[in-house]
């Protein structure tokens, strides 16, 4: 497919933001024979806030566009860790435990797998310029400024650079998403870590998550080769000024030292704010967590950023073969695959953090989980449905 020619367009897509989903749809549009640019205002690699865990529609998705596989992966050092076995907790006292070895869980440092993405993305051809920052966005001629000065127009803009997108407030300012609605459901996400040389080896070597600590949210463990991420998240509006006490909580509950912890590190985190209008006049397009599409229970973004960028892209080509209108297409594939899957999962939320539950010590979701057990885990895989747990034929 030959490229837009307009001698007044820098780009045919302009993307910010150059994580997993940016990288992911620049490398697609290049592959579809498209000039793309993506921005980033770090340089790679950079440090990201994340427990890093890939699940198994995540690799559905990574060889189906990249042709990579866990075992690839973990070959060239992409995943450090991996483990069959997740709890679920009340506090520190066991709810359910779990090992199942035909869907381990893989986890990443995200400053290595957000660049090796980056590296795809400009193998393929794509320009990138890092370390330079975004610092205003026209929506109606598509045409982005940098903090240094320079300035670049396109024919869409995809917008991948997060829950604080400087994309996304363009829209807000527009009236084209609602502040209030946004931050309704906003969380704040906290994060942590110990050196793997000063644990006892024996400790920590799976995913754990902690109910209890925090309203509508929750705090967590997750192991890699070097180090232990510990966190907490849940709604800013149920926990506001409570989330570093919950964390330390957490710490302390679980017998750490807190002299071996790192600084604490904070970062917002779309929650169940997916109701909002992602595209504008088929020309830009948020995706992501600047879309606020993040799973609204588990809080899981590291696929979704992609799985949105594969359908920005394929969005965009059906707009320029004048088959559909990107806007048409890409709320068409959010809502088919995303939006009736998370109405579901917003059922379950609401059934584990309701008050009753709460006050009753989580007491009804151990019920629910030891008659659930494996299939709640290939829910969180990808394998089942949010939608009556039924078996998914997508990822």
């Amino acid at each position: 497919m030959n490229r837009i020619s307009q001698q007044s367009v820098d780009y045919d897509v302009i993307i910010v933001g150059g994580g997993p989903g940016g990288s992911t749809a620049g490398y697609l549009l290049k592959r579809l024979g498209l000039n793309v640019q993506i921005i980033d205002k770090n340089i790679f690699p950079r440090q990201k806030l994340c427990g890093g865990i890939l699940t198994f529609k995540t690799f559905k998705l990574l060889k189906r566009i990249f042709g990579e596989t866990a075992e690839s992966l973990m070959n060239m050092h992409i995943i450090n860790y991996f483990t069959n076995r997740f709890e679920i907790n009340y506090k520190v006292k066991r709810i359910m435990s779990i090992n199942i070895s035909q869907f381990p869980f893989y986890i990443v440092d995200r400053l290595v797998y957000d660049n090796f993405l980056l590296d795809k993305a400009k193998e393929a051809g794509v320009d990138v310029i890092e370390g330079d920052k975004v610092e205003k966005v026209n929506l109606q001629s598509c045409e982005i400024s940098l903090s240094k000065g320079d300035k670049f127009k396109s024919n869409f803009i995809i917008g991948a650079d997060g829950a604080n997108s400087i994309v996304k407030q363009e829209f807000i300012r527009n009236r084209i998403i609602s502040k209030e609605q946004w931050n309704y459901n906003l969380a704040t996400g906290l994060e942590c870590f110990i050196d793997r040389k000063d644990l006892d080896k024996e400790l920590f070597n799976y995913p754990m998550i902690s109910f209890g600590f925090l309203k509508y949210g929750y705090n967590w463990l997750f192991p890699n080769k070097d180090k232990v991420i510990l966190g907490g998240g849940g709604l800013i509006r149920k926990n506001k000024g409570y989330f570093e006490k919950a964390l330390h909580n957490f710490i302390s509950a679980l017998g750490i030292n807190p002299e071996v912890v790192s600084e604490i590190s904070g970062h917002p985190i779309p929650f169940g704010n997916f109701k909002v209008t992602p595209i504008y006049k088929n020309k830009v397009i948020l995706i992501g967590d600047a879309a606020g599409i993040v799973d609204p229970f588990w809080g899981e973004g590291i696929y979704y950023s992609q799985k949105t960028a594969e359908f920005a892209s394929y969005a965009i080509l059906k707009n320029l073969q004048k088959v559909k209108k990107s806007t048409t297409f890409y709320l068409h594939l959010l809502t088919k695959y995303i939006y009736s899957e998370f109405q579901y999962t917003m059922k379950l939320r609401w059934l584990i953090f309701n008050r009753v539950n709460t006050l009753l010590k989580y007491y009804p979701t151990h019920l629910f989980l030891k008659i659930m057990r494996e299939k709640l885990l290939e829910v969180t895989q990808g394998i089942r449905s949010y939608r009556w747990f039924r078996i998914k034929d997508y990822f």
